[in-house]
């Protein structure tokens, strides 16, 4: 095969490699968001992290509780071996004393019954002797195995109590968190229309009415007939003006007239008002 068909397929395999890995750790970077973008993940990560320790707690307690009934077991076969060392020591200074009274008697056969009893309950004396030696031991290793698990229960069962503090605490950090975020964001224009709520909505939905509504009046201002319509009413409204300033000039002249001692002006000299 040429170099450049193994590079080639080289490449295709890390590729599929690496792809593999991606997708793996894709799963669990979802798996994580899961946690952590809500009140009710965070709850759920510590419910079932409390599960899991709680398991872990029991589990340990479980072997501690078999490692102590071991100890107890052993402890109990060291009792026992004392309590017959302690028989066989009697049963042995018994066989000295008879031994040396049959060899003070000069009687041989009772001297060597008496030995062989002594011989049987020294055997038996060492080889307690080893037992304890061996079960003493045994008994010191499971005693620091023992306190060593006993300090882990209690450091679990810490753990297992402060998880509620720690989750309301968590809990808190987060719903402060995402309120100052949200407040800076909103502040700075940044919210989407999904964040802002439906309260946001119809205050921007308003606005917006209300921009083409003033637009809308505009171009109704500019309407031909509108125009049309205000030109008439201004003329209309000049005309009664004038009236108007014509009756009220009358009026004052005829009070004039009337001060200065003037003959009374004749119905045809009062100005009339045309129509």
């Amino acid at each position: 095969m040429e170099e450049g068909q193994v590079g080639f397929w080289a490449a295709v395999w890390r590729f599929f490699s690496f792809y593999k890995a991606r997708k793996a750790l894709g799963l669990v970077r979802a798996a994580n968001r899961q946690f952590t973008g809500s009140v009710q993940g965070i709850s759920d990560a510590f419910d079932l992290t409390h599960e899991k320790y709680v398991a872990n707690y029991n589990g340990l307690l479980t072997a501690v509780a078999e490692v102590e009934s071991i100890a107890e077991q052993k402890r109990q076969r060291l009792q026992d071996l004392n309590t017959e060392e302690a028989d066989l020591i009697k049963k042995r200074d018994g066989a000295i004393n008879l031994a040396e009274k049959a060899k003070t008697a000069n009687d041989q056969a009772s001297y060597d019954k008496h030995a062989k009893a002594f011989e049987a309950f020294q055997l038996r004396i060492e080889q307690i002797e080893t037992e304890q030696a061996t079960l003493d031991t045994e008994l010191k290793e499971l005693g620091g195995s023992m306190e060593k698990h006993m300090m882990r229960l209690t450091e679990m069962q810490r753990e297992i109590q402060n998880l509620p503090k720690q989750k309301a605490d968590e809990i808190a950090k987060f719903v402060s968190s995402k309120k100052i975020i949200e407040l800076n964001n909103r502040m700075q224009g940044l919210q989407t229309s999904l964040e802002r709520g439906p309260i946001d909505e119809v205050l921007k939905a308003n606005r917006e009415l209300s921009a083409k509504a003033r637009i809308s009046d505009k171009l109704a201002g500019t309407d031909v007939r509108l125009q049309d319509q205000q030109y008439a009413q201004e003329g209309k409204t000049a005309a009664a003006r004038e009236k108007l300033d014509d009756l009220l000039a009358a009026r004052a002249a005829e009070k004039q007239a009337k001060r200065s001692g003037a003959t009374k002006p004749r119905e045809d000299d009062r100005p009339t008002i045309t129509k």
